[in-house]
């Protein structure tokens, strides 16, 4: 798991992002392949957010000289709310729908970014 750890989060500071998608998706992974250590969804999200959290903040204090504070400071307090509701609703959530849900928004967001990926390479293919 430290190899993993290592490369998720020099590529989550290099590309500006977190890291919980691809924790959370090596962690199910993980778990699906080895049965005797099959771990529950909300286990999984939980030991992801211990593990992102740092990594994210550290992220985040070596870019200060480029962060707008103030719309920091208003996405920070925004999901600390949405981010309070969001876990209640995971722990209300059994694991099966939390893992489908998962899949689900992966899906989604995966295949808004590939069209906007998309879009982006012919663009600058045409500048060139």
């Amino acid at each position: 798991h430290g190899t993993f750890g290592l490369f998720s989060g020099a590529l989550s500071a290099l590309m500006g992002v977190g890291g919980l998608p691809l924790t959370i998706s090596y962690l199910t992974l993980f778990s699906i392949s080895s049965p005797q250590q099959h771990l529950p969804h909300h286990i999984i999200q939980g030991t992801t957010i211990c593990a992102v959290a740092p990594g994210t903040i550290t992220s985040a204090l070596s870019r200060l000289n480029a962060i707008p504070m103030q719309s920091a400071a208003i996405v920070t307090l925004s999901a600390m709310v949405g981010g309070s509701g969001g876990a209640k609703l995971a722990l209300w959530l059994d694991d099966e729908a939390l893992r489908y849900l998962y899949m689900c928004s992966l899906v989604v967001l995966g295949g808004q970014s590939v069209v906007r990926s998309v879009g982006v390479m012919r663009r600058l293919w045409r500048k060139h």
